[in-house]
């Protein structure tokens, strides 16, 4: 029977990297769109492949954690890097606009930052909630201050964390004594305001643990011995209402056909002869007198104090911020009122605030994003207000819907173009919440990572996308808590099932990657003569080492002109002496030259890296990563007289585009390809190469290992690959 030859091309690479239990998977189209590795590669709008972006460095990173973008006018774009223990806004350039050192929080990675155009929330779940605000240039950070009304009191949010225990004033006004029914007075009471029926106290002494001092704010509701005809049909703890006086009450205690009642609606009581109503029934009030305040249950506290600790997380939708994630109330979110980001003024308006315990089985609230829709996340579901249809979220219609019933993780989602990426509570996933339908839009929740779950390494953050760039492809970024990056890309829409991870490392440990400026701004840690030390870096097409300085940037500027070295002639820049790299000191590095891989070399004590000879025009010079393609063989080919013949890889395909060098390596012999061939220039950089290269495979058949690669600075672009193919 006569062998079968055929060449098997594959020139999309849409998936990039999944699972390697795919290798058998020779009849599955989804293999055939993807790689076994693509470590450092990234995936093109044209399906093609290519060596991720490297970075050049901006600055030394101190404690950095993370860098968010702030737009607080028009046209106006900086950077908010925050420390550990302060904060600077900085230009496109890294320089440094404003610097905040006296900031109430110690951990970055608890920050959480919410911006209002001018003014952009910043909090953290121990240390409060403050605001920083632009204007015309100029920075100011102050405490957040919730509204003052007009009576003295505040718009905050209030909450119950003592049920069981009720207090009683002193006295109605002025400076009284407030005592409690149990040991619940703290410290840390002292400056806050309680409210007793509604009404504010603030809190100025603590005697025990169960009195303290305060100054009634407005008068406080009063309390009435309500003589009745028949006690029978009335209940401690019951509410009552006068029919003609809308007087409203609550029963604290009955003795003989007195009813004992603290007012909460119309303080003048009800009037004599009137009929007062409960739950049960109703009887005529015979007569009215006024009495001390009786000790009621009705009472409550600041939701958010240092006392009982601050929300973790943020977010914002219809003119409303939204704080959630609070310690001692899990399931409670807290929406201002539309007319202020400082009112909390509860109520039943349209614009009023809402705090509200919601979801099903008492969930832990993590997250909101504004997406139309307002998205909520939780430990246990991911849940939909929907606000696209009307626009508006009101107290009457704030009611969350059930998507879907997987939990988030802590870590911040990211919105991408038409959903929001998140992790699931374990962190061992990654899914995206999109909007569907054709006729009705619905929520719904797509996992990622089913078949790149290996890329998931217990991750410490989402980062991305960067929505405004102007690239055809789109990306966002996994880091992983061992310091390697999962780069998710997709063309046109994350919905559409055309998403591909890659693993991308570095020499150090990425901590996070920020879209900012129209691009993307990384932080890393990078050993240096045997310290760690944490760099800010641009990641940048034109860049092709890691942590780079270059000739023609401006950190290069800053490093050889402190040398001595940024030397002029006729406009130009020429190198006369060794160029520096003082941030990698002690550290090996690439220098490579417009083209040119001049070589690795010690960066040293005085920062220079002495090439040994003047090199002209620009250069970088940085440290080397390298990128890989591992390639599925072909194991089996279908013919149409015979079927599934099984294969053997006799040749390996590589089709480049304007690439330096690269190898290919089949069953670990490798081939080098790059460099100057007979009749090139040597007084110019190797050529580029754009063609298609053939080499044979011999050895192993059985699950043969074919890679190609680049382990030299310098671009690497792949549009297809095949093997040549025997049965």
């Amino acid at each position: 029977m006569a062998r079968i030859k055929r060449t098997i091309m594959q020139r999309d690479f849409t998936h990039m990297e999944v699972r390697e239990d795919f290798l058998e998977g020779d009849d599955l189209d989804l293999r055939k769109r993807s790689l076994k590795g693509a470590r450092n590669m990234r995936a093109l709008a044209s399906r093609a492949a290519e060596a991720r972006y490297g970075s050049f460095m901006i600055r030394a990173a101190g404690d950095a954690e993370d860098i968010f973008e702030l737009t607080p006018a028009s046209g106006v774009t900086y950077g908010l890097i925050i420390h550990d223990d302060s904060f600077e806004i900085v230009d496109s350039s890294g320089a440094v606009v404003h610097e905040e050192s006296s900031v109430p929080w110690t951990n970055a990675s608890n920050v959480y930052v919410n911006p209002f155009r001018e003014q952009t929330v910043i909090g953290s779940g121990g240390a409060g909630i403050h605001i920083l605000e632009y204007d015309d240039g100029a920075w100011s950070f102050y405490e957040y201050e919730f509204l003052q009304t007009v009576g003295g009191e505040i718009a905050q949010p209030y909450w119950a964390y003592e049920q069981d225990v009720t207090i009683r004033p002193s006295a109605l006004s002025g400076d009284i004594v407030v005592t409690a029914s149990g040991d619940v007075w703290r410290n840390r009471h002292v400056g806050l305001r309680i409210r007793y029926g509604q009404r504010e106290i603030l809190i100025t002494e603590k005697i025990s643990k169960t009195k303290v001092r305060g100054t009634v704010i407005n008068q406080l509701p009063p309390s009435f011995d309500i003589t009745v005809e028949d006690t029978t049909v009335f209940r401690v703890g019951e509410a009552v209402t006068g029919a003609d006086t809308n007087f409203q009450g609550l029963i604290i205690n009955i003795v003989g056909s007195v009813l004992k009642v603290v007012a909460t609606y119309f303080f003048e009581g009800p009037d004599s002869g009137e009929e007062i109503s409960g739950p049960s029934g109703t009887s005529e009030c015979t007569a009215v007198a006024s009495i001390n305040p009786l000790s009621s249950p009705i009472w409550d506290e600041p939701l958010m104090s240092d006392l009982r600790g601050w929300p973790k997380a943020s977010g914002r939708a219809a003119g409303r911020i939204i704080f959630l994630d609070f310690p001692q109330v899990p399931d409670l979110l807290t929406l201002s009122s539309s007319r202020d980001i400082t009112d909390f003024l509860v109520g039943a308006e349209d614009d009023d605030a809402i705090v509200r315990q919601v979801g099903d089985g008492a969930p832990r609230w993590l997250h909101a994003l504004n997406m139309g829709d307002l998205l909520l996340f939780s430990d246990s579901g991911i849940y939909n207000v929907p606000t696209r249809e009307n626009g508006i979220i009101s107290p009457s219609t704030f009611n969350p819907v059930l998507v879907d019933e997987r939990g988030a993780s802590e870590i911040r989602p990211v919105r991408v173009d038409d959903g929001v990426v998140f992790v699931e509570e374990g962190n061992t996933a990654v899914s995206a919440v999109l909007l569907d339908g054709n006729v009705y839009l619905k929520w719904s929740v797509r996992g990622l990572t089913t078949i790149h779950n290996h890329l998931i390494k217990t991750p410490t953050r989402l980062c991305g996308p960067s929505l405004g760039a102007g690239s055809a492809e789109k990306y966002m970024f996994v880091v992983n808590s061992d310091g390697t990056l999962a780069a998710v890309s997709w063309r046109e829409s994350i919905r559409d099932e055309q998403v591909g991870f890659a693993p991308w490392d570095t020499q150090g440990s990425y901590v996070s990657v920020s879209p900012i400026f129209g691009g993307y701004w990384q932080v890393v840690d990078r050993s240096v003569d045997g310290s760690t030390v944490r760099f800010i870096e641009r990641i940048d097409k034109d860049a092709y080492l890691d942590c780079a300085i270059s000739s023609s940037n401006t950190a290069a500027a800053q490093y050889l002109g402190a040398n001595g070295q940024n030397l002029q002639a006729n406009g130009e820049r020429i190198i006369a002496i060794p160029p520096s790299a003082s941030h990698l000191i002690g550290e090996t590095v690439s220098f490579y030259a417009n083209g040119w891989d001049i070589g690795d070399f010690e960066v040293a004590e005085d920062g220079s890296v002495d090439p040994g000879y003047d090199v002209p025009g620009d250069f970088q010079i940085g440290l080397n990563f390298e990128s890989e393609m591992d390639l599925w063989p072909v194991e089996v080919i279908e013919s149409e007289r015979i079927g599934t013949l099984e294969a053997r890889v006799l040749e390996l395909v590589v089709s480049v585009q304007d690439t330096v060098q690269f190898e290919a390596s089949r069953n670990g012999k490798v081939k080098k390809v790059g460099g100057y061939v007979f009749g090139d220039d040597l007084s110019a950089p190797p050529p580029p190469l754009t063609r298609v290269y053939r080499f044979p495979v011999m050895g192993r058949r059985d699950h043969p290992e074919l890679i190609v690669a680049k382990r030299r600075p310098g671009q690497f672009r792949v549009l297809a690959t095949g093997q040549r193919v025997q049965a």
